[in-house]
């Protein structure tokens, strides 16, 4: 189940992967040839007689096809380039057409059976070949399906070199060509997460252990190149690994341990720790003594990053840190001058660049290149750069690769499944030919195979074993990768193909990459080494960086939903990396005091193994102000504990919102929000308060000073009227007072005197009207 998981998820990130067509002439074939050994590859003196091709043949359709029988037919021998390149692609008309031979009665839908056909070379019903040359020959399998007429139900075409007539010695070439063979060691990118020092690499799938397991893709690759052309051989010195330093960083992690994500967003363990290390074992074998050049990390597309305006991430994708990576794992010194270009292309922009892209040397003097990338021949210097132009030649890597030149090129795998033997077949038949026509670009052959090399042991071993038999015949000079001297080479200029333009990353993916990329430059910018725990400031930021560059990878050009995704990745690993950098909030609501001499406590944890340069970024809060604490230094792996000056400007409740920064503004972990509550009384508060005494006080005096005059105002209002009337009030004051007011008494309680009685009695005061005046 679990690969079944990691199936499906690389079928989305790679797109429908096109079932692998024959080659047949008509559109609907009928059934699926696969040829799986040609015996001789080449023939010369001592070979067999005859020629010897066996496979199998699938009925791929839903009918029944009877009568099924296959023959061998010869074409002319190639005279031209352009004759061999349809030779190669198309086939060629045949001329000698000898009898049918049957393979069976009859082939039920989906039924699998194997076939074996001979034919001499001379004699009846024989392919008649009387001279030496490459042979085109076809394999043509008819049949008639249910309820149809007899018809050629698929067929297979390739090479075939002859060295030598039939009884005769082979006959070389005055001059060998000198041949030079890159080994391609790519995959896609796998690695989703990692490895940073800390952390667990994870792995988008687990789809790399089966190709790194013996029968796989990339075992039998590399077995196969040891074993057949290992150091010391003829081929030894001739061979050259291109090599893909993001496969290594990869394969390098899952050596220890590692995680697989799966589709619900879990991890689960990676299952191919030891096939891990049984690979890099086997690769570093092969590799000894070898010529080994590092790819850009994981293949970057260089020149869409030169479009893009990205120098800084070109040179992430070719400084030393790949070189020491391969050299710390396979124990080589690589040529840091080399540079093989997706689809064999570079342009003005991009050839300036990578020339200045090494520090610490003279940068790529050197670039591999297709003939009709340049305006020249090659070997030649590219104008305005300084690098140094070596030709790939086109018709061999026609021949090794079916889906050159179309979109497919760079992103699928190639040969597909079943179609290596003949590929490699192909490729032996070119590389005669350019020995005997003399027509090598430069006169020399760089055989370059498809990025994606998907070859069996027996393809590569069968591709070595017929070169190895060229070069005794005399046809071709093994050479090593040739180092030419740009200062000595006629100029050329470069020509970037439109179609390869198309193919690009796109600029707006592109764009996400290196808003993401400045991260990464920001925070090792404010990265230290931590002496006590020894790790460099690069070691952590550089697989953030390369977790970016997986997102520009040849394997996506053309399909920019993978090349969104796997950027979007990278932020997400960048996410969680910075998360390691953070603040911690305090437990529970903090209460301030007074306007002054508030500290809030915050505590900084660190998990990332070198020392990171840190600031507090406060917005302004209305009624707070805190102070600037300047830059901070948060040890490797601990934390460290500060107190934020705070001034409170009223009281109540605030939100306070705090996160950290690098010293130029980069965003570490997430932001935290502190809630506080202050009582404090600030300076508004006592304005206020001032404001309301000074009123009181002014309301209590007005409130005084309207009683005092009331008062005045009565007394006055009084003595007017005491001095209009003047004798009323003489008399008044003359009259002497002998008796209490008049009391009234009960009849029958007390007295008001306190005596008892039974009648009361009351005693009128005589006064005259005029005593009854206002009191």
């Amino acid at each position: 189940m679990r690969f079944v998981l990691a199936a499906v998820i690389a079928v989305l990130l790679l797109g429908a992967v096109p079932v692998p067509q024959a080659t047949a002439q008509n559109d609907d074939p009928h059934a699926r040839l696969e040829v799986s050994k040609i015996t001789p590859s080449v023939a010369g003196a001592g070979a067999p007689p005859e020629v010897t091709v066996s496979g199998t043949l699938t009925n791929t359709s839903s009918r029944a096809i009877h009568d099924v029988e296959a023959r061998i037919q010869r074409g002319e021998p190639a005279a031209t380039e352009a004759a061999a390149q349809r030779a190669v692609r198309d086939g060629s008309q045949t001329v000698a057409e000898q009898n049918f031979t049957s393979i069976t009665g009859s082939l039920a839908p989906g039924q699998r059976v194997p076939f074996e056909l001979r034919i001499p070379f001379t004699g009846p019903n024989s392919l008649q070949v009387t001279s030496p040359g490459v042979y085109p020959l076809l394999v043509n399998v008819n049949g008639r399906p249910a309820g149809g007429a007899r018809a050629r139900i698929d067929e297979a075409h390739f090479l075939l070199p002859v060295l030598a007539a039939p009884g005769a010695p082979p006959s070389a070439p005055p001059k060998p060509a000198p041949t030079t063979m890159l080994v391609p060691i790519v995959d896609y990118p796998r690695l989703s997460r990692g490895p940073v020092p800390g952390s667990r690499p994870v792995l988008m799938d687990d789809l790399l252990s089966e190709s790194l397991a013996p029968g796989g893709r990339l075992y039998e690759l590399v077995r196969a190149v040891g074993e057949t052309a290992g150091p010391g051989s003829r081929l030894g010195n001739s061979l050259c690994f291109a090599i893909d330093p993001d496969l290594l960083a990869t394969v390098r992690a899952m050596q220890t341990g590692y995680l697989v994500q799966q589709p619900s967003g879990g991890t689960v363990e990676g299952i191919g720790a030891g096939t891990a290390r049984l690979w890099l074992s086997k690769l570093k074998e092969a590799t000894a003594g070898r010529c080994v050049i590092p790819l850009p990390y994981s293949d970057a597309d260089v020149v869409a990053l030169g479009r893009a305006g990205l120098p800084d991430v070109i040179r992430g994708a070719l400084d030393t840190s790949s070189r020491q990576l391969v050299q710390e794992t396979l124990g080589v010194e690589p040529r840091k001058d080399v540079l093989w270009p997706v689809e064999g292309a570079i342009d003005e922009p991009a050839a300036g660049q990578v020339a200045a892209q090494a520090p610490d040397g003279p940068g790529i003097t050197t670039a591999l290149l297709r003939p009709e990338a340049i305006s020249g021949p090659a070997p030649a210097r590219v104008r305005g750069s300084g690098i140094a132009a070596l030709s790939i030649d086109p018709l061999v890597a026609s021949a090794l690769d079916p889906l050159r030149d179309t979109a497919r090129e760079t992103t699928e795998l190639s040969p597909q499944t079943g179609d290596g033997v003949v590929a490699a077949q192909n490729a032996l038949g070119a590389l005669a030919f350019r020995a005997n026509t003399g027509s090598a670009p430069g006169g020399s052959v760089l055989v370059a195979p498809p990025r994606r090399w998907n070859v069996s042991g027996e393809d590569v071993r069968a591709l070595l074993t017929g070169m190895d038999q060229l070069a005794a015949a005399g046809l071709v000079q093994p050479t090593s990768l040739p180092e030419p001297d740009a200062a000595k080479l006629p100029e050329v200029d470069l020509s970037y193909p439109v179609d390869a333009a198309g193919r690009e990353i796109p600029r707006r993916v592109l764009n996400e990459l290196a808003a993401q990329n400045y991260r990464v430059g920001d925070l090792f910018r404010a990265a230290d080494r931590e002496p006590a725990v020894n790790v460099q400031e690069a070691d952590v930021t550089n697989p953030m960086r390369n977790a970016l560059l997986r997102g520009a990878s040849s394997a996506w050009r053309g399909n920019p939903d993978a090349a969104r995704y796997w950027v979007n990745a990278g932020h997400r690993a960048l996410d969680l990396e910075f998360s390691r950098v953070r603040l911690e909030e305090p437990n529970g609501k903090l209460t301030l005091g007074g306007e002054s001499d508030n500290y809030i406590p915050l505590t900084v944890a660190n998990d990332l193994p070198v020392t990171v340069s840190v600031v507090f970024r406060i917005p302004r809060t209305p009624g707070l102000e805190t102070k600037d604490l300047g830059v901070l230094r948060i040890p490797a792996q601990g934390r460290r504990s500060f107190f934020l000056p705070t001034t409170v400007h009223r009281s109540g409740q605030f939100t306070l919102d705090i996160s950290l920064a690098t010293p130029s503004g980069t965003e570490l972990g997430p932001p935290k929000r502190l809630r506080l509550e202050s009582g404090a009384y600030g300076p508004v508060i006592l304005v206020l308060t001032i404001i309301a005494a000074s009123l009181l006080i002014v309301l209590s005096a007005f409130r005084v000073y309207r009683r005092f005059r009331n008062r005045v105002h009565r007394v006055a209002e009084a003595n007017a009227a005491v001095a209009d009337q003047p004798d009323a009030a003489s008399q008044a004051s003359e009259q002497p007072d002998t008796e209490s007011p008049s009391t009234e008494q009960s009849s029958t309680g007390q007295s008001s005197n306190g005596q008892t009685g039974t009648e009361s009695q009351t005693t009128p005061l005589t006064t005259t009207e005029s005593d009854r005046s206002p009191g």
